[in-house]
């Protein structure tokens, strides 16, 4: 039998719904996914305050023929709002997010952990339709039901607020005649033997396969031809000394942590707004001068918006400082741009940490370049080991923006103070090597 995830895996690709049935062993989620699907059920049961009132229709863990049974005696017996409103039809199973009746007409939702409607979710929500009206069911409208980006969050959370319903009845209509049609293949081709398909778009699109590991270790093994790339680095030296000679001591070196939940935990945010949680900050006074390092790392604490005690910290840290140097400008200014915008009382001071801002990143992407340790890239993940090959990521507990991301979001719901110590200090570690990364990088530019 057929599911609306399922029927969505199968549709985008036969060869990953064949491995889901018949070699789950085979499948490889990562922990990100699992956040995902985690942040994802919490969602939909906080999208049922909405309408409130409801009655669940799912029977044990997961829905299946009791559920389908149940749902049509609730309907039967006048409720108007059903969570997990559960039907078979033509050897497909689909439980619906929330079924209201309004005015006399059903209204399907579908809860996304999104800020639109995406393209990915027309074919979920059309094969629920599809399934909901082979049961008798009239549906005059069909909705995905994401988050609204305008919502900002003052007190608790206004759930009429934070959730926009966004009919796309129009779309769904138009894909009835494709379920009717891809169904029986779909089921056809799982009792047929291992499909051969090449890997491709597929694969990483709309999300990365949870089968990828599996097929890429059925690909051939090439042998390419050794290419010796130069290492030597390309320079334009006058453009290059050009932008070092507009850089005024003292500077420091600054870089943001953010995390970013869907649903707003803090006043003045938004859905999926990056909120800063901590920084790191390298000083020099002068050329070739002792170096110093500030950092801030805020509470994990709900009842404390990390961003205002970063803010006091962050206008003390930078005091003095006629450059601020930060590595890809755009993430920064634009943090600083929301904090201005969320935390008025503060915007002249921000301003001016806006206003000393200078980009490290500009000179690869313009003036100096490693053909082969770069590998095309202006990232610091490459510029690093390749100016800097004595220092790297690769030994540290947490390695990169998403990991320091999800093990502080992960600190609001831990009770142990051993792991929440030992997270921490990682945390300190990684951003702390962000910055150092920066002050060796443009020592070495200096020195051109």
């Amino acid at each position: 039998m057929l599911s609306k995830s399922r029927y969505t895996r199968g549709i985008n690709c036969h060869k990953s719904l064949w491995l889901y049935v018949h070699r789950k062993d085979e499948q490889k989620i990562s922990e990100e996914t699992q956040r995902v699907f985690s942040r994802g059920t919490d969602v939909g049961i906080l999208a049922q305050q909405y309408f409130p009132g409801g009655v669940l229709a799912v029977e044990g863990d997961y829905p299946g023929y009791e559920s389908a049974k149940k749902t049509m005696e609730l309907i039967e017996s006048g409720v108007d709002t059903i969570y997990e409103a559960t039907f078979i039809y033509d050897n497909t199973l689909v439980a619906i997010d929330i079924l209201h009746k309004e005015n006399g007409k059903w209204g399907l939702y579908e809860v996304k952990s999104t800020n639109s409607a995406k393209d990915v979710h027309l074919k979920d929500v059309a094969v629920q339709y599809y399934v909901a009206k082979g049961n008798g069911i009239e549906v005059a409208n069909a909705y995905v039901m994401h988050f609204n980006r305008e919502y900002v969050r003052k007190g608790s959370i206004d759930v009429k607020g934070l959730f926009l319903p966004e009919s796309i009845l129009v779309d769904v209509l138009s894909l009835q005649g494709e379920i009717k049609t891809q169904i029986p293949v779909l089921l056809e081709m799982l009792n047929d033997k291992e499909p051969i398909i090449e890997m491709g778009e597929q694969c990483t699109s709309p999300y990365d396969c949870d089968f990828y590991d599996y097929c890429t270790s059925l690909l051939p093994c090439v042998t390419q031809e050794n290419k010796e790339l130069s290492n030597k680095p390309e320079i334009l030296i006058e453009e290059l000394r050009d932008f070092i000679s507009k850089i005024k001591y003292p500077v420091c070196h600054l870089d943001f942590e953010t995390i970013m939940p869907g649903v707003p935990m803090f006043d003045n945010s938004r859905p999926y707004q990056q909120i800063p949680f901590q920084y790191s900050i390298h000083y020099q006074n002068e050329k070739n001068g002792e170096i110093t390092h500030k950092s801030y790392l805020a509470e994990s604490n709900l009842q404390i918006d990390p961003r205002v005690n970063l803010i006091k910290q962050m206008i003390e840290d930078t005091q003095g400082v006629n450059t601020i140097f930060v590595y890809n400008i755009a993430f920064e200014r634009t943090r600083i741009n929301e904090m201005i915008r969320d935390f008025p009382e503060f915007r002249n001071d921000l301003q001016q940490i806006n206003d000393r801002m200078v980009d490290l990143i500009i000179p690869f992407r313009k003036h100096y370049y490693r053909t082969e340790t770069m590998m095309g890239s202006s990232s610091i993940k490459k510029v690093l080991p390749a100016l800097c090959p004595e220092f790297s990521y690769n030994n540290l507990e947490i390695s990169n923006g998403m990991e320091a991301s999800n093990s502080f979001l992960d600190l609001y719901y831990c009770e142990d103070y051993e792991e929440i110590a030992k997270v921490r200090e990682n945390l300190l570690k990684y951003c702390h090597l962000d910055t150092l990364a920066m002050v060796k990088i443009f020592e070495i530019l200096e020195n051109v």
